[in-house]
């Protein structure tokens, strides 16, 4: 199923960044990326979720401070565990992937262009502010 995931999100690249946007036809937000792909899996229930709704659904995983992500893993990012502002699904390798780059006023497909603003590889410390790291890859496994 990893292999799986991996094909996935990296055919997402490019996919852009619309804010609560939840699917590769219209674009997504950080959150509605990471839902839709836990989806496509089975691995959440239907809903649209924040990322602090994310980060507090897999708080059993959390393991704060260590950032040596996997693939599947999700990184947190904000100003603390009850702040969360954005999240990123790890790829491996120091790198993760998701929608950024947007924000609030990115609601059209023109502004994400603008902006830059949609699915891209990052590294995991293109953010100051990671957070809290929840062990999700064992769910793809």
């Amino acid at each position: 199923m990893q292999e799986a995931l991996r094909n996935l999100v990296l055919k997402l690249v490019g996919c852009p960044y619309i804010w609560g946007g939840g699917n590769p036809w219209t674009g997504f937000d950080c959150s509605g990326f990471l839902v839709w792909v836990f989806q496509v899996f089975a691995q959440l229930p239907s809903g649209d979720w924040t990322a602090q709704e994310l980060h507090d659904r897999f708080a059993a995983m959390l393991n704060r401070g260590e950032y040596m992500v996997g693939l599947g893993d999700l990184v947190f990012y904000g100003a603390g565990p009850d702040r969360i502002t954005h999240v990123m699904l790890g790829l491996g390798n120091g790198l993760v992937i998701g929608a950024s780059g947007g924000g609030h006023t990115t609601t059209t497909i023109d502004e994400a262009r603008r902006r830059g603003a949609q699915v891209k590889v990052k590294p995991i410390t293109y953010r100051s502010d990671a957070v809290d790291c929840a062990r999700t890859s064992e769910l793809f496994k």
